[in-house]
């Protein structure tokens, strides 16, 4: 009781800082974007692991000070120190371990931080507790096997993945599955049922849609669904901590909420792709583009080969079961639906975005997450199960995180 009686008077006196400070939460989340697009465009997982680490940091910093939610990884009482230079600090030092050549850039941000802060004791702590908290991200992360690539060997035979052009032999880091995950026991926590088996009519009726929706030259598919499908394709690491951004800017939503909603986004984020990895390569199921021109061997009598057909879009290179898309996707619009609600319309914007479609609008979380997974279909990257699949596996990874890390304490 005496905690939560300190936490009010310490609110009171940071009063000014629980609307407008989200900035600073913000502004550091657009220079980890800024930073981690400029070295990979996203290509690895390094980014979402640095986002994920930067909040955590941030996040633990804010609740050192006013407990209101439980830390991730450093636990301390540091009531006197001040929550815009704990948080500044902090970003910049779990930046600068992931990032060393932008040290000018991030010394930069840093000092435009602390220069709204009075120098003083408050300040001094803050700074010291924001060091405090990304060393202890860092150190628990330290060997964590993001980067690793592991090994894989083609299996032949019908259903099994295969190379897709143009990647020749090449598959995305089969390793990745054995990373440790932020927030979930393990890789396996939430693997998804088998695919439907190939002579089902299940599989079937999967087959025929993607065939006919999914091709470069669908005579089906709508300009709408063309559209949004190339609009969608932009990585969720990018597209959905620039919504984050707008979302907290435009809720006007308090700093310490603010910091538990985007460390669990991107911890959710990152998870969802290790949950997501180890059932791709656990299933090592075939892409659309292998199954319809091998589907002479599938033994279904429902299924037809078409030898020429191609995607929309260029098939990526790793197996198909279940959508990553889909999973991270819905893993961020899970903990969006568990922050603000579901029914909040919402205006997104896609680097990937056609020239006549720079813009696309929702009523809901819920129908963004489900246009987003039908989107993999569309441009002919998945069957339908795949996708359904990977809604489901992102929203039970977002699940798990917002239920079990950084709760309450109250």
């Amino acid at each position: 009781m005496r905690s939560f009686v300190l936490a009010l008077g310490l609110l009171a006196v940071f009063g000014s800082l629980s609307h407008q400070s989200n900035a600073v939460l913000v502004s550091w989340n657009q220079q980890a974007h800024e930073i981690a697009f400029a070295e990979d465009q996203f290509l690895t997982f390094k980014g979402v692991r640095a986002f994920a680490m930067m909040h955590i940091a941030m996040h633990d910093a804010l609740n050192a000070i006013i407990p209101f939610y439980r830390p991730y990884t450093h636990e301390e009482r540091a009531f006197l120190a001040h929550p815009i230079a704990a948080v500044a600090q902090a970003a910049h030092d779990v930046l600068l371990s992931q990032y060393p050549g932008e040290q000018d850039r991030l010394d930069e941000e840093l000092a435009a931080w602390l220069s709204r802060v009075s120098d003083g004791p408050f300040k001094s702590r803050g700074i010291a507790l924001g060091q405090r908290t990304a060393a202890a991200i860092v150190a628990t992360r330290e060997g964590d096997g993001w980067d690793f690539q592991g090994a894989y060997e083609f299996r032949a035979g019908p259903g099994e993945y295969a190379t897709t052009p143009p990647w020749a032999g090449f598959v995305l880091q089969p390793g990745f599955r054995q990373a440790r995950p932020f927030g979930l026991v393990s890789a396996s926590q939430f693997l998804p049922p088998p695919p439907p088996a190939l002579g089902s009519p299940e599989y079937a009726a999967a087959f025929e849609e993607v065939k006919a929706y999914g091709r470069i030259d669908s005579v089906v598919r709508t300009p709408d669904q063309t559209g949004y499908a190339v609009w969608w394709m932009e990585f969720t690491d990018g597209s959905m901590n620039r919504l984050a951004r707008d979302l907290v800017t435009r809720k006007r939503l308090q700093l310490w909420r603010a910091a538990r909603m985007f460390a669990l986004l991107n911890v959710s984020m990152f998870d969802g792709y290790v949950a997501n990895w180890e059932s791709k390569y656990h299933y090592n199921h075939w892409r659309p583009f292998t199954a319809i021109r091998g589907a002479a061997d599938d033994g279904n009598p429902a299924t037809a080969p078409d030898p020429d057909w191609e995607p929309l879009r260029t098939t990526p290179p790793f197996p198909e079961y279940a959508s990553a898309h889909s999973t991270v996707c819905n893993t961020s619009f899970e903990i969006f639906k568990r922050t603000f609600g579901d029914r909040v319309s919402f205006t997104m914007q896609s680097i990937t975005a056609p020239p006549d479609m720079p813009t696309r609008s929702f009523s809901s979380f819920t129908q963004a997450g489900a246009e987003c997974a039908d989107s993999r279909v569309r441009l002919g990257f998945h069957f339908r199960y795949a996708t359904d699949q990977g809604i489901a596996l992102g929203r039970r990874v977002a699940s798990y995180v917002d239920t079990h890390h950084m709760r309450p304490h109250w």
